[in-house]
C-alpha cells in the first residue's frame, strides 16, 4: 500500500457512471441484466441436475401481496429534472408488489430465499413508471456428505448511482450479484480437513459496469476443539468487465488465517491476511485484510454484535456479504438470531471500481415483553482506486416496536447519516424518521399507515431538502417467513 494507506488512482469525472447509465441505454441494460441473471440461475439449477437428481423441495413456503399509496411533498429532493418545473414537486405513488419466502433445512439441502417484485406508478408523471426486483437467498446442497457440496448465493437490489446526488428513483439502479459453484472436501483425519472449491459469479448493473467473476480457493481446516476451528485460506479470482467498460479487468489474490469459535448463541470470527489486486494496465494494489465479527447474547432478551473490518473490496463482493446465510434459522425468533441477521448499514453505491474499506459497527437488540428495539451505530471510510470520490461516513439507526395487542402493532425508526467527500469539499447530513401503525383485520390481512420525514443538509448549494411522506398499505401475507417490505 502506498504511503498514507491510499490507493493510487487515475482521475475520472465523478458523474461518469451516472451519465453512462441514463437514457435508452438504461432500458437495454436492464433487459440484458435480467437475462444474464436468469441465465446464471439456470446454469446453477442445471448443474444440480447434471450431478444427480436435484433434491425435492420440502421446506416452508410463505407468500404475500400488497398495495401502497404514498404521498411525497418533495419527491425530487433537490434534484433538477424536466418534469418538475417549479420545485419542490409533490407526487402520489402507487405500488403493487408481491413476493415469496422459502426456507428448508434437511439432510441434503439447506436453503433460504426472500424475493419481491414491485410495480411503481407515479400518478403525476414526475418519474417514469418502473418495475423493480429484490431477492436475497442462499442454498447449500450436499451431494455427497462430507465430500461434495454445491452453493448458490444471490442478491438483487437497487443501489445508488451517485453518492453525491439525493436518493430518488432517478438515482437508483437495479443491481444483481450471483455466485455459485462446488466445493470438494477431503477429511485427512478427525482434526484436519482440506477443501478446494470454485465459484462462477456475475455482477449485473442496469448500465455500464457488468462483470463476470471466476474464483478458485483452497482451505486447510484444523479443529482445535468442538466449537473452535483454525483455517489457512488462499483465494484467487479474475474479474472481466463487459465492454464498454469504465474500469480495467483485474486479478485478485487473498491469503488469510481464520479463527472461529461457534458456541451458540455466541460466536467469534477473526480473519487476518493480505490482499493483492493486479489491475490490467495499471500498477498492483496491495493491502491488509482484517475482519472481526463477534456475537454475544447478553441476556435471554438482549444481544450485541460487533463488526470490524479493514480490506480491499468492490461493490459485488460487498453486496454478496449481505446475502442471507443458508444456514441461518428458518425465522429469527431470539434477539441473538435477529441481531445476527441484521444487515450492515451504510451507503450501497454502484461501481465497478475497487476500493479500500474500513468499517466499524455495533448493533444491539433488546426485547422486553411486548416491546422490542434495535440500536445500530457505524463508521465507514472508503478510498477508491480510480474514482475521485473517497468518502467518510458515520451513522446510526434506532428502531422501536410495540405490540399493543394481537391485532395492533406500533413502530418507529430514525436514521442518521453524516458523509464527507474531501475531494469535493462536500458535507451532507441525512435524517430520516418514520412512525406507523399496523392493524390486522385477520391473521393474514392487514392495513398500515405511516408518516415520515426525510431531510438533508448539504454544503452544496441547492442540495438541501425536506420531504414529508405519508403512506397507506393494504397487505396480505401467509407469514411467518414473508413480511411485506415497504421500500
Amino acid at each position: 500500500m502506498p504511503p498514507g494507506g491510499r490507493i493510487p488512482r487515475s482521475r475520472q469525472p465523478v458523474s461518469a457512471l451516472a451519465s453512462a447509465a441514463r437514457g435508452d441505454s438504461r432500458a437495454r441494460a436492464a433487459c440484458r441484466a435480467s437475462l444474464h441473471w436468469l441465465g446464471a440461475c439456470c446454469v446453477a439449477l442445471l448443474s444440480w441436475t447434471v450431478a444427480g437428481s436435484a433434491p425435492a423441495l420440502a421446506g416452508q413456503l410463505d407468500y404475500g401481496a400488497g398495495l401502497t399509496l404514498a404521498h411525497d411533498s418533495n419527491i425530487t429532493r433537490g434534484s433538477i429534472i424536466p418534469s418538475c418545473v417549479n420545485p419542490p414537486c409533490a407526487e402520489w405513488t402507487e405500488t403493487l408488489f408481491a413476493g415469496i419466502a422459502y426456507a428448508e433445512r434437511s439432510v441434503d439441502l439447506t436453503a433460504r430465499l426472500a424475493a419481491q417484485v414491485e410495480r411503481r406508478i407515479f400518478l403525476r408523471n414526475t418519474y417514469q413508471d418502473d418495475t423493480v426486483y429484490f431477492a436475497n437467498g442462499a442454498a447449500m446442497w450436499t451431494i455427497a456428505p462430507q465430500q461434495l457440496s454445491w452453493a448458490v448465493e444471490d442478491v438483487a437490489t437497487q443501489s445508488l448511482l451517485s453518492l453525491t446526488a439525493s436518493d430518488t428513483p432517478a438515482n437508483r439502479v437495479n443491481t444483481n450479484a450471483l455466485s455459485t459453484g462446488p466445493e470438494f472436501t477431503f477429511r485427512v483425519n478427525p482434526t484436519n480437513v482440506a477443501a478446494i472449491g470454485a465459484r462462477y459469479g456475475r455482477y449485473d448493473i442496469q448500465g455500464t459496469g457488468d462483470n463476470q467473476r471466476y474464483m478458485g480457493y483452497a482451505r486447510w481446516l484444523y479443529r482445535l476443539s468442538e466449537p473452535e476451528k483454525l483455517s489457512l485460506n488462499y483465494e484467487v479470482s479474475r474479474v472481466d468487465f463487459t465492454p464498454p467498460a469504465l474500469y480495467p479487468n483485474f486479478l485478485r489474490y487473498e491469503q488469510f488465517l481464520r479463527y472461529e469459535r461457534l458456541s451458540p448463541p455466541n460466536s467469534l470470527i477473526v480473519e487476518g491476511g493480505t490482499t493483492h489486486i493486479r489491475l490490467y494496465g495499471a500498477e498492483e494494489t496491495n493491502g491488509r485484510l482484517a475482519r472481526v465479527t463477534a456475537l454475544r447474547a447478553l441476556t435471554s432478551e438482549s444481544a450485541l454484535r460487533l463488526v470490524l473490518s479493514d480490506q480491499i473490496s468492490d461493490s459485488a463482493t460487498d453486496l454478496l456479504r449481505g446475502v442471507t446465510s443458508a444456514a441461518s434459522p428458518t425465522t429469527p425468533t431470539t434477539p441473538t438470531e435477529t441481531v445476527a441477521a441484521a444487515p450492515l448499514t451504510g451507503s450501497n453505491v454502484t461501481t465497478g471500481d475497487v476500493y479500500r474499506s474500513q468499517r466499524g459497527e455495533v448493533s444491539y437488540i433488546g426485547q422486553s415483553g411486548r416491546t422490542g428495539y434495535t440500536l445500530q451505530g457505524y463508521a465507514l471510510r472508503v478510498d477508491y482506486a480510480t474514482l475521485d470520490q473517497d468518502y467518510h461516513e458515520t451513522g446510526g439507526r434506532l428502531t422501536l416496536t410495540w405490540i399493543q395487542s394481537a391485532a395492533v402493532r406500533i413502530y418507529a425508526n430514525a436514521d442518521y447519516v453524516k458523509r464527507t467527500i474531501p475531494s469535493l469539499d462536500e458535507r451532507d447530513t441525512n435524517r430520516t424518521s418514520t412512525l406507523g401503525v399496523t392493524y390486522r383485520l385477520t391473521p393474514s390481512l392487514f392495513v398500515s399507515a405511516e408518516g415520515g420525514r426525510i431531510e438533508r443538509e448539504s454544503s452544496v448549494p441547492l442540495q438541501s431538502f425536506l420531504d414529508r411522506r405519508v403512506l397507506l398499505l393494504l397487505g396480505y401475507s401467509t407469514r411467518p417467513l414473508y413480511a411485506l417490505s415497504r421500500r
